[in-house]
């Protein structure tokens, strides 16, 4: 019997609100007694529990007519060695669920026979590991394998998995640069290969230019932020990153197994507040341009691809670092 996407994030949902409190004591006799085992490893152990939510008002298509507005949801679990003299681990678990609500009959629509698509998930696991090679060069490399379909796709034709290899070198305390590459398999479709730009440049204690300062849960690659620090607990950034999303087509949708793509430019405001306990709450705002959506086949043939509007989002994010 196979799994659909649905089942596998309700699982994910799941683990992420049982792992905590698992790794934090254990039942004895009906009575919760602290486990001084797990206690003890804890000590080595960095935990990031996040989540958001962001709203992509209704935009336009440019051409066919309709339009579309997305919902999406975001959680993640992180879990980390404390720093070493030469290396850390960790391994991220998260989660995206988006849904779509297109209106019209659109160049999309035509193509599939009805509704493109409609609730999407996906799933991604990243362990990975940093290595300290002097006091200047570090070596990041990690592992990515992910789950991304519509509500009832079969799981296992909506795998794909792929890497990134990184190589960053520390001038100062306060500049490090370096160069990397993402490479990841695609849905019915050629390994997609994306440079990455590490950067962390701190010139003065007020501003910062970054692509490590964004809110914890809200994926889509390495962008980049202007940050304005107004002090330890506010920041001000305006930042921008390059989203790609390619998921497998459920196998009852009107296109059966086809693929959707979805991509596009967000561009963003970002409030930041921070607590001393380990919390943050970020809110942003913004705009994604240069949008795009295709409809293909089961084999990946092009059945339709149109052009997006720039569309306004408004998201709120939060996490705790203990």
């Amino acid at each position: 019997m196979t799994r659909t996407t649905t089942q596998l994030a309700a699982t994910t949902l799941a683990s992420l609100a049982i792992a905590l409190p698992a790794l934090a004591r254990q039942e004895e006799g009906g009575v919760e007694t602290p486990n001084v085992a797990v206690d003890a490893a804890k000590d080595d152990l960095r935990f990031v529990l996040a989540g958001g939510y962001a709203h992509f008002f209704s935009t336009d298509f440019d051409t066919g007519g309709g339009d579309v507005a997305v919902d999406r949801g975001f959680g993640s679990l992180n879990i980390a060695s404390a720093p070493k003299d030469t290396y850390r681990w960790d391994v991220e678990l998260a989660w995206e669920g988006s849904w779509y609500s297109f209106d019209g009959a659109n160049t999309l629509a035509a193509a599939a026979g009805g509704t493109p698509w409609d609730a999407v998930q996906s799933i991604v696991v990243t362990p990975g590991a940093s290595f300290k090679l002097d006091e200047h060069w570090r070596v990041n490399a990690r592992f990515l394998l992910q789950f991304a379909g519509e509500n009832d796709a079969d799981v296992g034709d909506s795998a794909t998995y792929g890497g990134i290899l990184a190589a960053s070198y520390t001038f100062s305390d306060k500049f490090t640069l370096g160069l990397g590459v993402l490479a990841t398999s695609r849905i019915e479709d050629d390994v997609l290969v994306v440079p990455q730009l590490v950067i962390d440049w701190r010139p003065c204690k007020e501003f910062r230019l970054s692509n490590f300062a964004g809110p914890e849960a809200f994926p889509g690659g390495a962008g980049l932020e202007a940050i304005w620090v107004l002090s330890e607990e506010f920041e001000i950034a305006l930042g921008g990153r390059y989203t790609y999303r390619r998921f497998r087509l459920s196998d009852e949708a009107p296109v059966s197994d086809g693929v959707g793509t979805d991509e596009g430019l967000p561009t963003w405001l970002r409030a930041t507040m921070r607590a001393k306990c380990g919390a943050r709450i970020d809110l942003v705002g913004g705009f994604q341009f240069a949008g795009e959506m295709q409809i293909d086949d089961s084999n990946g043939n092009e059945l339709a691809k149109v052009d997006v509007e720039a569309a306004p989002f408004l998201g709120v994010f939060a996490s705790w670092k203990f």
